[in-house]
């Protein structure tokens, strides 16, 4: 079981060595208990000593029996011309495949690359060789559709733990993996624009309306379906949402609450690189986003150094508990975790209810930790019903 540290037997120097990490240490004492960490938006770029992203969360991160992030980086390499980005229709550069190594040192057990950035697909294929070598599973992309729609599926001591994601954020060419060709897992979203009521008022905003596509959402819900029967717990994962906005739009919803309706225990989303709604659907929680945790492209530094760590606790193969802590990067853009009562935390509390509010879920501090009220455990005979 996780619970708070003792201080007896710790020194006031392993104190200050340890003061950003989480208060928590698993005894090992519980077989019937697994634990479970969900990271946002991670890119690893440029880094002389790439283990040294996750200095400050290291230890907690390897107290977790598994590790999860969204990979928003393409570790393939980038171009020798400071001057051409990897994708320039976004000013986008991949990353070197030696960055891998950050992730080799806290054990991350799987990423998703459905995201606007594993991109072209020859790109996306490198970085999932350099990945397959350091041992680190994934989902979301693949050789070709059905590959890319593959969970990430683990078992620690009987229990069966399944991540799968998906993007909406998806380039029109060459971007969505077919029965042919590589590319992500898409949710495909169709846009329109609807005139404001009073057209007696020039220069009004329209109204923004989103479809998500029939076919991809039947799919999305399938492939839930399919791994919540063999798995007792699924963490859907999503890249979704508008850059640094606050605000959910319409059709992460509609995602959200099919995915929750399928069979999902989680649904995780980021992509919009800040705090957004954590909503409550079913007695589930939707992560609309969890914001950044370890980003180092050079178009974010100084920016949305928010994040949230979300914890899961998997106790006789049903998820138990889902809590989180508040993270952000320091001047140096290395991550630290705020205990929700220190002063830091505060604020990012105050920063994540107030974007929560109103309709999100009902937040409460107990301990360090950040809780989810109105969180109602999905028993197995209620998967996918």
């Amino acid at each position: 079981m996780w619970k708070q540290a003792s201080c007896v037997f710790l020194s006031l120097v392993a104190l200050a060595a340890h003061a950003d990490s989480w208060p928590w240490v698993d005894d090992g004492d519980d077989p019937n208990e697994v634990s479970v960490l969900l990271m946002g938006d991670t890119n690893l770029q440029g880094r002389r000593d790439p283990a040294g992203a996750y200095v400050h969360v290291r230890e907690t991160l390897l107290a977790a029996d598994l590790r999860f992030a969204n990979l928003e980086c393409a570790l393939a390499g980038s171009s020798t011309d400071p001057l051409v980005d990897d994708i320039p229709h976004k000013t986008w550069i991949h990353s070197e495949p030696d960055q891998v190594a950050a992730l080799e040192s806290v054990r991350m057990s799987a990423v998703g690359v459905a995201n606007n950035v594993n991109y072209p697909w020859q790109a996306m294929l490198k970085s999932l060789a350099v990945l397959a070598d350091a041992g680190v599973a994934h989902t979301g992309g693949g050789h070709d559709i059905a590959e890319a729609r593959q969970p990430a599926v683990f078992e620690v001591r009987g229990t069966r733990v399944g991540f799968i994601q998906y993007a909406a954020t998806v380039f029109p060419f060459n971007h969505a993996a077919t029965e042919t060709r590589p590319g992500i897992a898409p949710i495909m979203v169709a846009t329109s624009y609807r005139p404001p009521p009073n057209l007696d008022k020039p220069g009004q905003p329209p109204i923004v309306i989103t479809e998500v596509d029939d076919a991809s959402l039947e799919r999305m819900r399938s492939d839930i379906a399919a791994l919540a029967a063999t798995a007792d717990v699924v963490i859907a994962s999503y890249h979704w949402g508008i850059s640094n906005s606050t605000d959910v739009v319409d059709y992460q919803r509609v995602v959200g609450r099919a995915a929750i309706d399928a069979g999902a225990d989680v649904v995780m989303g980021h992509g919009p690189h800040t705090y957004q709604q954590i909503e409550m659907h079913r007695g589930r929680p939707i992560f609309h986003s969890i914001g950044q945790f370890v980003f180092d492209d050079r178009l974010r530094l100084g920016k949305h150094e928010e994040g949230l760590l979300v914890r899961l606790l998997v106790r006789d193969r049903q998820l138990a508990d889902v809590s989180l802590v508040p993270s952000w990067r320091d001047a140096t853009n290395l991550v630290r975790l705020h205990s929700p009562r220190s002063d830091k935390g505060r604020e990012l509390l105050g920063y994540l209810r107030a974007v929560n509010d109103p309709g999100g879920a009902e937040l409460e501090v107990v301990g360090d930790e950040i809780i989810l009220r109105g969180f109602v455990p999905r028993m197995t005979n209620d998967k996918a019903n």
